[in-house]
C-alpha cells in the first residue's frame, strides 16, 4: 500500500492544515480579538499615559534592592530625561527620598512635578494623594495638605475620585478649624506606589 493507503498522507495534510489555520489566527484574529478586549474593558481599565510602566525601571529598582538609593534616583531620572511625561518616576523618587534617605523636601519637590504631570483622574488623585500625605502626615501640615486636596477637587469634580476628595477634605478642614489632633504617619511605606487610589 502507499503510504498506508494514503491514510498517512491525510494525516499530514491535515496537520499542515491546523498549522496553517494556528499561523493565520496569530496573524489575524489575536491582535482582533485583543482590540475587541481593549474597547470591552476600557471602561474599567486606566487609559492615562502616565500610569504606563516602562522596563526602564527594573534598573532603578535592582539599585533599590541593593541599598544603593541616590544611585536608584539617578537611574529615575534618565528615565525621566527619556519619558518626561511619565510622572511614576517622580513619585518613587518621592518614595525613595522620603523612606530611605530622610529627605522631606526632595519628596516633596518630585510629588509637585508629578501633580502638574497628571493628566488622567486617577494620575491626579494618586499624586495629590500622595502629596497631602506628606503635607498631612510626615509635615504636620494641614492647611498645605487641605490646598492640595481643593485643588484635586477642582481639576477632575464630579469623579468618584472627587467623591474621595471631598471626604478628606471635610476632615482635613476638621483639623484645620478646630485644632483636632494629627493622626499619627504610617509605621511602613510601600516600596511602590498603588497607582489607583487616592492615599495608602
Amino acid at each position: 500500500m502507499d503510504f498506508v493507503s494514503g491514510g498517512g498522507w491525510g494525516f499530514i495534510t491535515a496537520g499542515i492544515l491546523a498549522g496553517l489555520g494556528i499561523v493565520a489566527f496569530l496573524i489575524v484574529g489575536f491582535p482582533l480579538l485583543r482590540k475587541i478586549a481593549e474597547h470591552t474593558f476600557s471602561f474599567y481599565t486606566p487609559s492615562d499615559d502616565s500610569s504606563k510602566i516602562t522596563p526602564e525601571y527594573s534598573v532603578a529598582e535592582a539599585r533599590v534592592n541593593t541599598g544603593k538609593y541616590p544611585e536608584a534616583i539617578e537611574e529615575y531620572r534618565k528615565v525621566i530625561d527619556r519619558h518626561p511625561d511619565d510622572m511614576y518616576p517622580h513619585l518613587r523618587i518621592a518614595d525613595i527620598a522620603l523612606k530611605h534617605l530622610q529627605d522631606a523636601k526632595t519628596a516633596e519637590a518630585e510629588l509637585l512635578v508629578a501633580l502638574t504631570k497628571a493628566n488622567g483622574e486617577d494620575s491626579a488623585a494618586l499624586a495629590a494623594g500622595r502629596l497631602a500625605d506628606l503635607y498631612q502626615l510626615t509635615l504636620h501640615d494641614p492647611v498645605h495638605a487641605l490646598e492640595v486636596m481643593k485643588q484635586l477637587r477642582e481639576k477632575i469634580p464630579t469623579t468618584k475620585q472627587a467623591k474621595l476628595a471631598e471626604e478628606r477634605i471635610a476632615i482635613l478642614e476638621g483639623i484645620v478649624h478646630r485644632a483636632e489632633p494629627l493622626p499619627e504617619p504610617p509605621g511602613k511605606i510601600a516600596a511602590k506606589p498603588s497607582r489607583f487610589k487616592l492615599t495608602e
